[in-house]
């Protein structure tokens, strides 16, 4: 599994960097959520009748969603799977889907969403797969595929470098 307090640790100082780039206050700018109970993450199972890929699952140990991961992208965490803005995800998962063709692979069946944007369409997803040996991939979505990043780390890492090249554009 990934060493997250190393990424943890460079996550948290882009997003300082960006905190202190962003004067006119563009983006909500917020700290990852303490680690969730193991017992909440096999309950995300229940309401998207898919196992959790375990990559994320380790993440969710670690923290427990990342509230404004990316400008207004938030990351969720196993409370988030009650509430409405997974609701309002799933929703837009099916609206895409049927607009636009996505890649899933071979044993990938439907799009879980993992998180979404408070006030745009960009959600981010990952397929349900049968086989929990294998990776599963992060998608991000906005009206089509933007990103697709390999592994749940890969994903953290993007955000990592998302999150940089926002300062870069700030500065």
């Amino acid at each position: 599994m990934s060493d997250w307090s190393a990424l943890f640790a460079e996550m948290e100082t882009a997003k300082r960097r960006l905190a202190v780039s962003d004067r006119d206050g563009l983006w909500r700018h917020e700290q990852r959520r303490p680690p969730a109970v193991p017992g909440r993450i096999a309950e995300i199972a229940t309401v998207t009748h898919c196992s959790v890929d375990p990559e994320y699952a380790d993440f969710l140990l670690h923290a427990d969603g990342w509230s404004a991961i990316l400008q207004d992208i938030d990351l969720f965490g196993t409370a988030d799977f009650y509430t409405d803005a997974y609701a309002e995800a799933e929703e837009l998962v099916r609206v895409i889907e049927d607009e636009v063709e996505i890649e899933r692979g071979e044993g990938f069946t439907r799009l879980i969403p993992i998180g979404a944007s408070r006030t745009d369409i960009d959600i981010l997803v990952m397929p349900c797969v049968s086989d929990l040996k294998r990776p599963s991939p992060v998608l991000w979505l906005a009206g089509g595929e933007i990103e697709r990043y390999r592994t749940f780390s890969d994903f953290f890492r993007g955000m990592i470098a998302e999150n940089n090249a926002e300062v870069d554009s700030l500065a």
